[in-house]
């Protein structure tokens, strides 16, 4: 599973994980140095991991030790290199440290085989390792005593992209200015959306919806002939993680240090740098508490982690608020005095909010209800997220944080579970989210995607995602699409429902696709496999 290269590098960089340089040219589909752990590699026989790398060492009674990656897409790469350092102890006359790849998990093809080599080396791996759907590197000692071992440190698997990546730029928004709605005469041209089809979603649906495609207003439809503001529950746990990020986002100039309630907010920072005392894991970080697996879990460690969602916000999510007004502390005149203030000076008024409330307090905020706002401003916090969290040219949200917001934080905990945002598995016609490379980050350690249904290659990183609420409050991103669907008061409440919307108002998005026109059962079939994505424009750092 391939990881962009400057993606890799912003998220490992700082924690002492990877190079901080790299050819501009390449992208990296592989970086592990050990030195925190196997990552993604799972071993056999006797292996052990420190500072040193890897350390396999040998055994006369039992299995040597071996260490292999997880399986590694090299779809649309080609000039495929290997690198790693590598030392040994003891090894004699017909014993080696041996590195081979395999493209089917079972037959491998050696490329290194030696009992003395020693230091830094790079192999073009053969033309038959591109393309694979399933690479796997594997390292092993072939010896016969416990004094005898094989050392690697930085195996990295660099490519080429044979396709060209989507453009970055070109998201569009309104800025803190009102929606203009497209007009029914326009909406074709403008936003690829087939007026007839429109107007049969609105009968098959019969609810308050709205679609935002290309940063512009192109469709709503209101049964009563209006919307009002309205409680839409627990979307506000969404808008709640989005405010953490933009918090993350103003503090990150802040230096880091180990003084409690001082430094910038981290995503895997421990809760308890900023918080005194709380009910849930001592060990949990703010990426615990919005995976929601902080309150329940036995431990933290994978695979034990437990996802209960926190649906009025009392096992955890709501401490967020008091962590929030800890971090704002230090700069209240930039920051604001409380968590509202800094609400409302970095998300609500840049994104031009004209009918939202967060609660009745400025000094405490429920995370997990209590916006109540109309279907125009939760297309505002849609478009942002689709946008990266970008805003009228302004960043307001961290893209790294975003991007994980949006895929799964804890997969042996739930595979459908961001930060307080809900991801697509359900709809066999829209991408699930799915990371390049696992594992991710450095708190989650999940060897996969973990989904029943496997993990199969994904061309582009555009799984869906939605804020969800009771009632039916859905806020709905397809990125592959550059497209943001938005429901009030639907009546239903599952993994489901988005799916059912997504079926009403495909016919108006399939009519006039450019590659797919009026054939349903073709786009649903690469669009929902992630090799379709008409409309991407990456975010920042090639997400």
């Amino acid at each position: 599973m391939t990881f962009p290269l400057n993606r890799m590098n912003r998220l490992l960089c700082g924690l002492g994980l990877t190079l901080c340089t790299a050819a501009a040219q390449a992208d990296v589909l592989l970086d592990q140095t050990f030195s925190a752990g196997l990552g993604g590699f799972t071993s056999t026989g006797s292996v052990s991991t420190g500072s040193y790398g890897a350390r396999m060492t040998a055994s006369l009674l039992s299995a040597d030790g071996a260490i292999r990656s997880a399986p590694i897409s090299t779809v649309g790469f080609t000039n495929l290199t290997l690198q790693f350092s590598r030392s040994s102890t003891g090894l004699d006359t017909g014993e080696a440290g041996i590195v081979e790849f395999s493209t089917n998990g079972s037959t491998y093809t050696v490329l290194e085989s030696s009992n003395s080599a020693s230091g830094a080396a790079t192999f073009a791996l053969p033309t038959t390792a591109a393309g694979q759907a399933s690479l796997y590197i594997r390292f092993r000692v072939n010896a016969n005593s416990a004094t005898e071992s094989y050392t690697v440190t930085h195996a990295r698997i660099e490519g080429t992209r044979t396709d060209t990546p989507p453009p970055t730029g070109g998201l569009r928004d309104p800025g803190t200015g009102p929606w203009t709605l497209v007009s029914a005469a326009n909406v074709a041209a403008e936003c690829k959306l087939d007026p007839a089809a429109l107007q049969s979603a609105n009968r098959t649906l019969g609810l308050s919806y709205a679609i935002v495609r290309y940063g512009k207003l192109c469709h709503e439809y209101y049964p009563s002939g209006r919307d009002s503001v309205s409680q839409v529950y627990s979307t506000t746990k969404t808008m709640g993680a989005l405010t953490i990020g933009a918090l993350i986002h103003q503090t990150k100039n802040i230096p880091v240090t180990t003084t409690r309630k001082r430094g910038p907010l981290g995503e895997f920072q421990r809760i308890d740098h900023w918080l005194d005392s709380f009910t849930f894991q001592q060990a949990s970080t703010t990426a615990h508490v919005l995976g929601m697996v902080s309150d329940a879990s036995p431990n933290l460690n994978y695979p034990n982690r437990e996802f209960q969602y926190d649906t009025v916000g009392s096992d955890a999510i709501n401490r967020l608020s008091d962590v929030i007004n800890t971090v704002v502390a230090q700069d209240t005149t930039r920051l604001g005095s409380n968590i509202g203030a800094f609400w409302t000076r970095y998300l609500a008024q840049p994104l031009g909010f004209e009918n939202s409330t967060w609660g009745t307090s400025s000094s405490s905020k429920n995370f997990a209800t209590s916006w109540q706002t109309t279907i125009r401003d939760m297309a505002r916090l849609g478009l942002l997220m689709n946008n990266g969290g970008v805003w009228n040219g302004q960043r307001l949200v961290d893209v790294n944080y975003l991007h994980n917001l949006a895929h799964t934080s804890f997969e042996d905990a739930n595979t459908r579970y961001g930060y307080l945002t809900w991801l697509n598995e359900a709809d066999s016609c829209a991408p699930k989210p799915q990371y390049r490379a696992y594992p991710h980050g450095p708190v989650s350690n999940a060897p996969s995607c973990l989904r029943t249904a496997g993990c199969p290659a994904q061309q582009y990183d555009v799984g869906v995602f939605f804020a969800a609420g009771l009632g039916g409050q859905y806020i709905i991103v397809h990125r592959g699409l550059d497209m943001v669907i938005v429901v009030k008061d639907s009546g239903g409440q599952s993994g489901e429902e988005p799916g059912r919307f997504w079926q009403a108002i495909r016919p108006a998005v399939v009519a006039l696709d450019p590659t797919y026109r009026g054939n349903n059962t073709a786009f649903c079939s690469a669009y929902g496999a992630g090799n379709y994505a008409p409309d991407l424009k990456l975010w920042e750092g090639g997400l």
